[in-house]
């Protein structure tokens, strides 16, 4: 009876961040295939956008991924970023998403399905995305976030400025990529306080004193239906 089987096959060989995690958890540019954009809506009454997408065939979401409207109903600055990914998926065409619809999907704790409003006409959209992850303190805790800050035609890099200028050159996408892998760290907070904070989540301890004692500073094969 052999000891151990090796396998060759792409999932048993492919490159992982080190740990096996197919979860983002740094700042980067991926290639993601969107699953649905969830609308949702704060308790204060502010519109924002729910990113459910898989990476490298893990499914996850980014909570809050995209703010459309400010308290008062006004627009948000984040909501440009909506607009470029419209703009990039339908192909630079002129076009209007309609109105969200009910349905079931897998984010709630466990993958328990959940009742979502959704934007059918993004279902099983891929784009690359850059995310950058921030850290800061509130109220004495550290507080993670994943913030998407630009996105890319998934085939050509393009940006949706140079789709709507007809540029064939990615420029954009090259300049980014110098400078994707920062992470942003507010509050006084460090690289190693991060990491400090990682590593006592996965051993299950309090992080809250620690935290505390931080002063408070090709050709597309998909385009949205029209």
């Amino acid at each position: 009876m052999a000891f151990f089987k090796v396998k060759k096959d792409a999932e048993a060989v492919r490159d992982t961040d080190g740990n096996g995690s197919k979860y983002i958890n740094k700042s980067g540019i991926y290639d993601i295939l969107i699953k649905e954009v969830i609308v949702d809506r704060s308790p204060s009454g502010s519109e924002y956008i729910n990113l459910f997408f898989e990476y490298d065939g893990q499914p996850q979401t980014i909570y809050t991924a995209i703010r459309l409207t400010n308290k008062d109903g006004s627009e948000n600055f984040e909501a440009s970023l909506f607009n470029k990914l419209c703009i990039i998926l339908g192909g630079g065409e002129e076009i209007e998403i309609d109105d969200p619809v009910e349905k079931k999907c897998p984010i709630g704790a466990g993958g328990a399905m959940k009742d979502c409003a959704v934007l059918e006409q993004f279902e099983d959209a891929p784009i690359t995305v850059r995310i950058q992850m921030e850290y800061s303190l509130y109220n004495g805790e550290i507080q993670q976030k994943k913030r998407i800050k630009n996105f890319f035609d998934s085939i050509t890099h393009l940006t949706a400025s140079e789709i709507i200028n007809g540029s064939e050159e990615a420029k954009q996408y090259e300049k980014e990529m110098a400078y994707a892998d920062k992470t942003v760290y507010k509050d006084d907070l460090t690289e190693t306080d991060i990491q400090d904070w990682i590593n006592s989540r996965r051993s299950g301890r309090d992080t809250t004193a620690k935290a505390a004692s931080k002063p408070a500073a090709g050709k597309r094969s998909f385009s949205i239906k029209k």
